[in-house]
């Protein structure tokens, strides 16, 4: 009898070692696959036009729209992002409107040639340079270019 008392017990244990294996072999690739396009997105950045680029005054920072089509995780959609651009020339300068610190949009203030964010009163220069206030860094730079005639802004931020 003790025999098969240690083989019931035996056997039990067996069945609950496999069972709790397959639970946690499917709970673990159901996660994965779950989880796996937020964590694996890779952000690209897209070329989005910024308008013609005669309609923006030269030498001053214009504040622009950029609406464009992208995937974040595992939900396609439409993202919008504003941004500041002025063109001198050749040169063109691109900064992201988000604050650094709270994620607010930043304004253009004509009297300083920076940026004030209106939430805490954060300040920039005119190179996105944090200069007082609460943002920790400075504005994202973005690369634009200009092709055939239109102002084009890549979404994704420069490397610093």
């Amino acid at each position: 009898m003790a025999d098969e008392v240690s083989r019931r017990k035996f056997l039990t244990a067996g069945i609950g070692v496999i069972s709790g294996t397959i639970i946690v072999g499917l709970g673990g690739a159901a996660m994965v696959s779950i989880a796996a396009p937020a964590i694996t997105n890779k952000q690209q950045g897209k070329w989005v036009s910024a308008g013609n680029i005669a309609e923006l005054p030269p030498g001053q920072f214009s504040q622009v729209n950029l609406t464009y089509d992208a995937k974040d995780g595992w939900m396609d959609g439409k993202f919008k992002m504003l941004a500041y651009v002025k063109v001198e020339g050749e040169n063109i300068s691109a900064f992201s409107a988000t604050c650094s610190h709270l994620g607010c949009n930043v304004n253009y203030d004509e009297s300083t040639g920076g940026f004030k964010c209106p939430c805490h009163t954060g300040m920039y220069d005119k190179n996105g340079k944090n200069v007082s206030g609460p943002p920790p860094h400075p504005l994202k730079k973005l690369e634009a270019k200009i092709e055939d005639g239109k102002l084009m802004v890549n979404t994704l931020p420069k490397e610093a």
